[in-house]
């Protein structure tokens, strides 16, 4: 499944990394946490909530929720209604993030860090949360800095970028998801894909390198 043929990851001195499906496989948990939010609807509104979700993976899902019930119900959410259904969301799935399998070799390539690179967070996942998160899992100190949401990825990676007066390509994104490929492409950044069997069929357009998983980047 990995394409990474003359694809070196020590010749970048910064990488941005998304979370979710990156660092750990908590996509699926994701996927049935929406789904879950949806159970009273029809099969249509279920399947397009959860192709929505795979497709736009690092988009918050403060923008997500509003987006189903105005797109599937002609419905707008108040303030009120829409906090309810992200805490809903977020009471089903921060427990089970901590706990499930991470990306092979992700969390040991970062705490091994061979090539003394810069690491950033940058996801769809809320501040209070990834910081949570990660203070949970012991990945915390490894980042330099953290971006959740409200935080847009491709306005966090231009600041990055103006911050250190980095040219783009010394950097790297690693995602999987279109918001992750069309940030780094609007930044001119190299994007890594980390490929599974959900993002193949969105990502048939893509011949940059990809990864399954990050073992052969421990040797």
């Amino acid at each position: 499944m990995s394409r990474t043929m003359g694809f070196t990851p020590e010749v970048y001195k910064l990488i941005f990394w998304d979370f979710d499906g990156v660092i750990k496989d908590s996509v699926p948990l994701k996927t049935a946490a929406f789904d879950q939010l949806f159970q009273d609807y029809d099969d249509d509104v279920r399947k397009y909530v959860r192709e929505y979700h795979l497709l736009h993976g690092g988009v918050s899902r403060h923008i997500k929720i509003p987006h189903y019930f105005r797109t599937l119900l002609d419905q707008e959410l108040s303030e009120e209604e829409n906090f309810e259904y992200c805490q809903r969301y977020a009471d089903s799935v921060i427990e089970g993030v901590i706990a499930c399998p991470w990306i092979e070799g992700a969390r040991e390539f970062l705490n091994s860090n061979p090539h003394g690179q810069q690491h950033i967070i940058v996801t769809g996942t809320p501040q209070n949360e990834i910081e949570h998160i990660l203070k949970a899992i012991d990945l915390e100190s490894l980042f330099s800095r953290v971006f959740g949401a409200p935080h847009a990825k491709p306005e966090v990676l231009a600041q990055i970028l103006a911050e250190m007066k980095m040219e783009p390509e010394k950097c790297l994104m690693i995602g999987d998801s279109m918001t992750d490929h069309d940030a780094a492409v609007e930044n001119r950044v190299p994007f890594l894909l980390r490929e599974n069997e959900e993002n193949q069929e969105h990502f048939a357009f893509f011949d940059g390198p990809k990864v399954s998983n990050f073992l052969h980047w421990l040797f």
